[in-house]
């Protein structure tokens, strides 16, 4: 049964709160084990103090436990700061979504991501989003009451509202409920930049925004026009890079989601740099490393790209990424192998990646069906009818499931 169409304002919705995903969807390097950490990107946060600046850092490095207690811990020094809030509601919804597997870049370059099961939040993590994302409204909103142009007031509210935009998305499926939360995030920080045009932490979400609706075909792009989302390519990225560049809050995420729309504006050199220098500062951080493998294969780094995934799977077995889905590492070394023409290593980097413990439920799928089109290569049928019915068994009406059972009747070529 083919997949229904999405409503424009979904895809649209979709395509803004894809790239509100902080940290996540952004190497080579190989952090050492026997020497210190390099320091962390300083940032310029508020409250500035010491709980804030540590629980940023944790957040950074994947430590989300760890982040959550320094953010309450400045969050019962300042109770009706409603940056201390935003913080504290990050960090426990990304905790979250990454613990589900929801964090991957490369669900998110398409519209699958639209189609997965919605992630089976904790009960009590979600009663906390929620009742953080109305206190930092309430509170940001209680200030705008008095003052309209409370500049740092309207930022923070642009900051929950985009939050809340991921929330509604990737953990409840609300699409319409995440695009209006996203467009209200958007306006909000476009009436900043109005107000203060050198407040360069807004200028994340209204670059990431303008880049996305120029990004669009030209039947959507109209839409986005109807919303007042104005602007071309060139324009979002250099809005993205002041922030980048300015040092403050939204400076980490503004590198994450301008090494993104760098590589997939084929600008890799500037891309692999920039994930390269977050990963040095947050070794910790999976999708950093993950990321910049990526970018090595997709820019046709090939043999740099099967190094750098072969570390992260290294690093994966020393335990350096508690808790993050290793399988990737070995799905995106099948795939780069697959491109240097390796079938054999390719199929046996997409069979370690089905079979790991507690490898994600589609990940695995997705790499059985993979192992399956490896094996056709090889001319190995039985191999991989084993694979495709593994992916069959999988029980659901995926592309995947779809594509493993017309693999069945005839075999894998590659295009």
């Amino acid at each position: 049964m083919p997949k229904k169409s999405l409503p424009r304002l979904h895809r649209i919705g979709a395509a803004i709160l894809l790239y509100s995903l902080p940290c996540s969807l952004v190497t080579a390097g190989r952090p050492s084990t026997s020497q210190p950490a390099p320091p962390a990107i300083t940032l310029k946060v508020r409250p500035d103090d010491s709980p804030t600046r540590e629980g940023f850092e944790r957040f950074y490095n994947s430590d989300y436990e760890t982040a959550i207690q320094n953010f309450e811990k400045t969050l019962k020094v300042y109770p009706d700061d409603a940056f201390a809030m935003n913080h504290l509601l990050e960090a426990v919804l990304f905790r979250e979504i990454d613990r589900e597997g929801s964090l991957n870049g490369e669900l998110y370059l398409g519209t699958e991501f639209l189609h997965a099961k919605r992630a089976a939040v904790d009960a009590d993590a979600r009663a906390r989003i929620q009742e953080l994302t109305k206190q930092s409204l309430r509170v940001s909103e209680e200030r705008l009451k008095t003052k309209p142009d409370d500049i740092d007031a309207l930022y923070a509210r642009g900051i929950t509202r985009s939050l809340s935009a991921i929330y509604e998305g990737l953990v409840e499926k609300s699409w319409y409920t995440a695009f209006r939360d996203a467009l209200g995030a958007y306006d909000d920080h476009k009436r900043v930049l109005e107000l203060v045009p050198s407040y360069n932490d807004a200028k994340l979400v209204v670059g990431v925004y303008v880049y996305v609706a120029s990004a669009l075909p030209i039947y959507e792009r109209v839409v986005a026009f109807m919303f007042n989302i104005r602007g071309g390519k060139a324009e979002g990225i250099e809005s993205v890079r002041e922030a980048a560049n300015a040092g403050g809050e939204a400076s980490v995420d503004a590198k994450t989601a301008l090494s993104l729309f760098l590589a997939r504006e084929h600008e890799y050199s500037e891309a692999i740099s920039l994930v390269r220098e977050l990963y040095a500062a947050y070794p910790h951080n999976f999708h950093y490393g993950l990321s910049g493998a990526d970018v090595l294969r997709n820019s046709g780094k090939i043999p740099e790209a099967v190094a750098a995934y072969r570390d992260l799977l290294a690093l994966g077995q020393r335990n350096a990424f508690p808790g993050q889905h290793i399988e990737r590492a070995a799905i995106g070394l099948g795939r780069a192998l697959h491109l240097q023409g390796d079938m054999r290593g390719a199929a046996t980097a997409f069979d370690s990646a089905a079979q790991m413990t507690g490898a994600n439920r589609e990940m695995a799928i997705r790499a059985n069906l993979q192992a399956g089109e490896m094996y056709d290569l090889l001319h190995d049928r039985d191999a991989a009818k084993k694979r495709y019915e593994a992916v069959i068994a999988g029980g659901d009406d995926s592309t995947d499931a779809r594509d493993a059972k017309r693999f069945l009747k005839d075999p894998y070529h590659d295009p």
